[in-house]
């Protein structure tokens, strides 16, 4: 035990801050999920998994849509840094990446949100949120 407490000390004496910065960001991504989060499953709409893809008519101007598109991309993959980070850390790892590529652009998407909504976790999840705001549930394809 002693070898142990020796040990610890020698660590904090020599990755104290470190252990200080990791510990204050591990803080921040808990807190962080907890309030946004929610937010954006329950901003979800409920059709978004049966409706069809807007027509480019009804899309903004494109320099705005270009400028739109790449400040959504740029906060989706902060969202999945920060689920990757989730995985070991306090924080809902799951629901942040699955939130990180909702927000994100790339071949495939939609054939894999699917897949992920489909997950037990993540469906109990987004549900559960969905219920306690009073939010109508997602409708899902057959």
């Amino acid at each position: 035990m002693h070898d142990f407490s020796v040990a610890v000390k020698e660590f904090l004496f020599t990755y104290g801050e470190f252990a200080a910065w990791l510990g204050g960001i591990s803080l921040f991504l808990f807190l962080f999920s907890l309030i946004t989060i929610p937010l954006i499953v329950i901003s979800i709409p409920a059709d978004y998994f049966i409706r069809p893809p807007r027509p480019l008519a009804e899309r903004p101007h494109p320099v705005l849509r270009i400028f739109l598109l790449i400040i959504k991309n740029c906060t989706g993959a902060v969202f999945l840094i920060a689920g990757f980070a989730m995985l070991f850390i306090p924080g809902q790892g799951l629901l942040t990446i699955f939130i990180g590529l909702m927000l994100m652009n790339f071949p495939g998407k939609r054939r894999f949100e699917l897949k992920l909504i489909c997950n037990k976790q993540i469906k109990r999840a987004v549900s559960w949120i969905r219920q306690r705001a009073k939010a109508a549930p997602l409708l899902l394809p057959e």
